[in-house]
């Protein structure tokens, strides 16, 4: 019996199998990975929780692609910490331990007209199914890329093939236009009738960005990633609050309405763990800061919210 369960389990595990693996830039990978059941269901919007082996950390990455007729799903992301650096150097029929998704809610989607996307670094990963999708029902989509140099320029050539218009700005001035990408943005609000903008970055890209249009009265999506260690809600450590509410990024997002936002509180939980490290680069401890603005809520507060998303989400 022990034998057929690990048996079992071992098969579960060895569909995530590497298809193919590409090196987009510095540190910046794409894997094609054998994930059937994900590859049917994922809409633009969700994201996944990575598991490289099987004592790593599990990681929230976006499904740029996904191809339900080969049964994969494409993942692309730059090598920026530990366990990103284990998926990066995982070989072409190596198999990953798990991969959990999709999860969070999909893209609101609607015929609008003019929709901005605007993304920095690597952000792109996230945006461009966003892109796709909005392009897909109809609308003009302008997409907006801004990144420091031009060697941090991700998925240019996939966002120019899937974007009406592309502007990219790069704030040393290497490539195409010196500056950041909200001044484009503001260019661009001054030119056109824009009907929506989405914005994927930092944080302070994603308050400008609604500053900007919250003058204008534009409808602003962001894309939140606050500390993720699970994605189905169960450790309540990516609270943010909207709308004077505290909500779970990984089961209630990560989509929000930017103007309802509150980036004072986001960004002191996007800094709530610091990790010191020794010469060497070993983590030593960590630090936590408290966010004063957001407080804890109960276990029984944050279970019975869980509890009604599911209940809103059962078919």
């Amino acid at each position: 019996m022990t034998s057929d369960l690990r048996a079992t389990s071992y098969e579960l595990r060895a569909n995530y199998k590497i298809l193919s693996k590409q090196s987009l830039g510095t540190d910046v990978k794409r894997l094609d990975i054998k994930a059937e059941e994900i590859a049917r269901r994922i809409q633009p919007g969700q994201f996944v929780m990575v598991m490289p082996h099987e004592r790593s950390e599990k990681i929230p990455l976006s499904v740029v692609d996904a191809d339900p007729v080969r049964g994969s799903i494409s993942l692309i992301f730059q090598e920026i910490g530990f366990t990103t650096k284990q998926l990066g150097a995982v070989q072409i029929n190596d198999t990953i331990f798990n991969i959990l998704g999709p999860l969070g809610v999909p893209l609101a989607m609607e015929k609008l007209g003019n929709v901005v996307c605007i993304t920095t670094g690597a952000g792109a990963t996230q945006i461009l199914p966003i892109c796709r999708a909005h392009k897909k029902i109809g609308n003009k989509v302008i997409g907006i890329l801004g990144a420091k140099t031009k060697k941090n320029l991700m998925l240019e050539a996939q966002l120019r093939l899937t974007c009406h218009k592309i502007l990219i700005a790069t704030d040393d001035g290497s490539y195409i236009k010196r500056g950041l990408a909200t001044d484009l943005l503001r260019e661009v609000l001054k030119q056109e009738k824009i009907n929506l903008v989405y914005a994927v970055g930092s944080v302070d890209m994603m308050e400008a960005v609604c500053a900007m249009t919250r003058e204008r009265s534009i409808p602003s999506r962001v894309s939140l990633h606050p500390l993720i260690l699970d994605g189905t809600g169960m450790c309540g450590s990516c609270r943010v609050k909207v709308a004077g509410e505290t909500v779970l990024a990984c089961v209630e997002g990560p989509e929000f309405d930017g103007h309802a936002v509150d980036f004072a509180d986001l960004k002191v939980r996007m800094n709530a763990f610091v990790v010191k490290q020794d010469s060497e680069g070993k983590e030593l401890e960590w630090y936590s800061q408290q966010s004063p603005l957001n407080r804890p809520r109960s276990e029984s507060g944050i279970f019975q919210r869980l509890r009604s998303v599911f209940q809103k989400n059962r078919p």
